[in-house]
């Protein structure tokens, strides 16, 4: 479910013919019993309009301009075959009277997303019309939708499937079905936007690459590529429209810890002109210098802000937001070295102003700019009590008794948790009612996301809370008791430059968890 994407029933049958195993379709639920018939007929229907639109293609006179086209466009007769591409004629019912013909009902016909109704409500027409049309399957070789290109300049000049019970846009890649084995094999794989992006690349033999469709790439989209490829190399045309998707991808890939290359092509080159212009080496060696994700962002920042001393902070300004996301607290201390060396600003200063941020942005970036293990402790049992009185309000009166609030170090979650409190324990919307309680949807949404992580079984919730209420109170006391005794101890000895470190330190604490 997890892997794919998609609902238990789909899991267990796709299991189930994987291993030839018959399933009982009665030990299903009605609702979920519906909802695997409505799937079945979606991809019947499709894989019957696939081979209309291909056989067309083949056969049809009226196709000759799209044969053509095709050719033009150094399109092999393997290809087409392979990738099943056709071709929508321009009349309006074509595709409506191929499912007048397959009894195909009414209701089925609309949520393929194949036909629309007219505005006037008296019949149905045609989605896809003079257009070279492209299957696009999902991860287990079944077609979930279709796009279409026009063989002119006419617009819009693709025109996808909606989102549909079976097709998912935030996380069908096109060509993955056909390309997961060689990404496997290569252990990285090429990300590029068009169908003839990939089609051209594919072609040339180089096999281990998906498509995006034009749609900004999702979180979904990488977890699922991180199962066939560890590195992943994004390949964008060199104009501003590239340069801006690259940018905007990035966040997702490093919040996902993934090893991520950059390859801007030449200017006046796409991954189709180029590679069919310069073959597949030229390719390959190009992308073997692909950069890395810091040295992409900090050459587009440089050749914005110039190297002055105002274009310098400007660029450590870009680049703050994206070192907060590197997972890897080895690699992120690479880049932050690279940067200072490159920008001529000191280390230390340029790792106090990308702290300054990630102190700015806490309640969403990672955790990794808290120096002391015992307040990352603290601050994730915090949390734990917080889901447990969402969870488990019961623990309430408990927790309100024990006073352990005053203990936490994160001013914005005794905030939180105080706002809890006051809400009536017994009410039956209770998370509901808390989640009203709060002044803003930054957060509700943090309450949200802590109702969900339920840390805590029914067994003994009681004993589970006392631990934990303790624990807080023991390690705020003990951190704070070590640091007083330290600076009694530096006074003592007249250590005044050691005592006014243990002082900052004190004071650092406090403003770490001031949020």
């Amino acid at each position: 479910m997890k892997y794919h994407g998609i609902s238990f029933p789909e899991a267990v049958k796709m299991a189930a013919r994987k291993y030839s195993i018959e399933i009982e379709s009665a030990t299903l639920s009605p609702s979920m019993k519906k909802e695997i018939e409505i799937k079945e007929a979606l991809f019947r229907i499709n894989q019957i309009v696939m081979g209309y639109y291909h056989g067309f293609l083949k056969d049809s006179h009226q196709a000759e301009a799209a044969r053509n086209y095709l050719k033009k466009r150094g399109t092999s007769e393997d290809i087409i075959q392979e990738f099943q591409l056709g071709y929508s004629p321009e009349g309006w019912d074509t595709i409506v009277n191929l499912f007048k013909k397959h009894k195909i009902s009414n209701k089925i016909a609309l949520q393929s997303g194949l036909v629309l109704e007219r505005k006037q409500k008296d019949g149905f027409y045609d989605r896809f019309r003079n257009r070279v049309l492209f299957p696009i399957f999902d991860i287990n070789m079944q077609v979930a939708g279709f796009g279409g290109r026009v063989m002119d300049d006419g617009m819009p000049k693709y025109l996808n499937s909606p989102e549909t019970p079976v097709y998912f846009k935030s996380r069908i890649l096109y060509g993955l079905h056909a390309a997961k084995q060689f990404c496997r094999q290569e252990g990285f794989v090429y990300i590029v936007e068009g169908y003839f992006d990939f089609l051209s690349l594919y072609q040339q033999g180089i096999k281990n690459t998906v498509a995006s469709l034009g749609t900004a790439l999702t979180s979904d989209h990488v977890r699922v590529l991180k199962g066939y490829a560890s590195r992943m190399v994004l390949v964008f045309d060199s104009d501003t429209a590239g340069i801006s998707a690259a940018k905007r991808s990035i966040k997702i890939f490093l919040q996902e810890g993934v090893d991520i290359r950059i390859l801007v092509l030449p200017a006046g080159s796409d991954p189709d002109s180029y590679v069919v212009k310069h073959g597949r080496d030229s390719f390959v060696e190009l992308a073997s210098n692909a950069k890395t994700v810091m040295q992409f962002l900090l050459q587009v920042s440089m050749e914005t802000h110039g190297s002055s001393v105002e274009g310098r902070i400007k660029i450590l300004d870009d680049m703050k937001q994206y070192l907060i996301l590197i997972q890897d607290s080895a690699l992120r201390s690479l880049y932050v070295k690279e940067l200072a060396e490159t920008l001529h600003i000191d280390e230390k200063a340029v790792l106090e102003k990308v702290r300054e941020y990630y102190l700015g942005n806490s309640v969403s970036a990672p955790n990794q700019f808290r120096e002391d293990e015992n307040f990352l402790e603290s601050d994730r049992r915090e949390e734990q009590i917080i889901s447990m009185m969402l969870n488990h309000p019961e623990t309430i009166p408990l927790i309100k008794n024990k006073e352990v609030t005053q203990y936490f170090y994160s001013e914005k979650l005794r905030y939180i948790a105080n706002k809890i409190m006051n809400v009536d324990p017994d009410n039956n919307t209770f998370i509901s009612s808390a989640m009203a309680k709060m002044d803003n949807n930054r957060d509700q949404e943090l309450l949200a996301s802590y109702a969900i992580k339920d840390f805590f079984s029914e067994e003994d919730i009681r004993g589970r809370a006392l631990s934990l209420i303790n624990r807080i109170i023991r390690v705020r006391i003990k951190q704070e008791n070590t640091l007083t005794n330290k600076i009694i101890s530096a006074e003592k000895s007249c250590d005044a430059e050691l005592m006014e470190l243990l002082k900052k330190k004190q004071e650092e604490i406090r403003q770490l968890h001031h949020q």
